[in-house]
């Protein structure tokens, strides 16, 4: 039986798969047996950190028969890896005979202490469902006020899908150790308040260039740095989680029983939020920061006053000069905000990694063939694209994802509109996209 630990983030970039890597190695060095799935369908990155290349995934294990033992990999000294791909965004479709697969193999991880689950960040139905299911959660924020902001709103979304304990909080990328208490007071503050559920404090890891000079060498923070300040203090993370007793009514879990939970709540396809029009989206988000302007007000703090009654100053004002009902790109020449997208790609995980991606930012994905306002063209660099492929593209204009470390480009008719390079910011690629379907072609 082992501890299972989900890890997650409100958005990209709070370093939580940093954590979530370092986290394990510092378990293992306590001397415990750890397992570490990789569960980011988008920018995983666990793979960099570690120096690892993984050859088989989940995906061969639950849809070509290859036992989980051959898909672990060994990162470091009691730390093995499941390299999720996109098997994890699969499991939703598995068939009777393939869920009893999925339960013999992840049954044979029950041999470890810990499984510990590195989630994509946002509030995916993937996202929530394997939060949900995993008996601890890990919230990583960092000092950006949007990354606190995400961060309620992650736990907000999990309360609305019935969650009741409370999730550990750990603060990442902090200036201090009075800063990071102070964020996560705010966070804790809001959740009490507003969700009835309590929060408890994990600690934090220090803002250290250590981090990204240990990532730049493809190797884990505790394993090159482990003098560095934040090395001791994620050393110190995993030994106070290990110690601590876990919740009331929890227990140590069945890790084929958690990936069974999280496959029925994938399969219930879970309730996010409504698609919305832009407005109504923009209003619900200036609420929203209005809410956190609120929280920021506090006498105790001397730089957080003056900042926060600026910023609900100016929420207050561009909330109140929007219409209900107005468009926020009306009469401003604005993309349209039904943009339909053909996505091509000779590898089906890409292919799909980017599809998802495209619609949780609010775009409509199509079928092969089907009509279109603009495509996105994956180029695995140096391989040629199907001409069966290229044709789905006609007269479209596209946009050109190009696979890591390439800077070449395809021989094609036309010239992409943009280039993305991998990895890449969602939010970039939407913007391109829908800039992408306003040009003539």
């Amino acid at each position: 039986m082992s501890r299972v630990l989900a890890v997650a983030s409100g958005k990209g970039g709070t370093g939580k798969t940093s954590v979530s890597v370092n986290l394990c190695v510092g378990l293992a060095r306590l001397g415990r047996r750890v397992c570490l799935l990789d569960a980011d369908l988008g920018l995983s990155n666990v793979d960099v950190l570690l120096g690892i290349t993984p050859e088989l995934t989940l995906e061969h294990v639950l849809f070509e028969g290859v036992p989980m033992e051959q898909a672990l990999i060994r990162a470091a000294p009691g730390l093995d890896v499941v390299p999720g791909g996109s098997g994890v965004s699969r499991l939703a479709d598995l068939s009777r005979e393939l869920r009893s697969v999925m339960a013999a193999q992840f049954s044979k991880l029950s041999g470890y202490d810990y499984l510990v689950v590195d989630n994509s960040p946002g509030i995916s139905s993937q996202v929530l469902s394997l939060c949900l299911a995993c008996p601890e959660l890990l919230v990583v924020v960092n000092p950006d006020p949007s990354s606190i902001t995400d961060a309620y709103a992650l736990v907000k979304v999990l309360a609305e899908n019935g969650m009741r304990r409370s999730p550990c909080l750990l603060v990442n990328k902090a200036a201090s150790a009075a800063s990071a208490q102070e964020i996560f007071n705010r966070v804790r503050g809001a959740m009490v308040k507003y969700l009835k559920l309590d929060a408890r404090y994990l600690g934090y890891v220090p803002n250290d260039p250590h981090v990204s000079a240990a990532a730049a060498r493809q190797r884990p923070l505790l394993e090159i740095f482990p003098a560095s300040d934040a090395g001791r203090s994620l050393l110190a993370l995993a030994r106070s989680l290990d110690q601590a007793p876990l919740a009331a009514g929890l227990g140590e879990s069945d890790p084929a029983r958690v990936m069974e939970g999280a496959l029925v709540r994938m399969r219930e396809r879970l309730p996010v939020s409504p698609r919305l029009t832009a407005s109504q989206a923009t209003r619900q988000a200036l609420d929203a920061a209005i809410t956190l302007a609120n929280l920021l007000e506090n006498p105790g703090r001397t730089d957080g006053v003056a900042v926060a009654a600026r910023l609900k100053a100016l929420l207050l004002k561009a909330r109140s000069g929007m219409e209900p009902g107005e468009d926020a790109h009306a009469g401003r020449g604005g993309p349209p905000q039904s943009v339909r997208v053909n996505v091509i790609s000779p590898d089906a995980s890409i292919g799909d990694i980017l599809a998802e991606s495209l619609d949780a930012a609010g775009l409509g994905v199509n079928p092969a063939g089907g009509s279109a306002d603009a495509a996105v063209l994956y180029w695995p660099g140096g391989r040629d694209i199907p001409q069966a492929m290229l044709a789905e593209l006609g007269e479209l204009q596209y946009v050109l994802v190009r696979s890591l470390g390439s800077k070449e480009m395809p021989r094609l008719r036309r010239e992409p509109s943009a280039v993305m390079d991998l990895p890449f910011n969602l939010e970039d690629l939407a913007g391109a996209v829908r800039r992408c379907a306003m040009r003539p072609t």
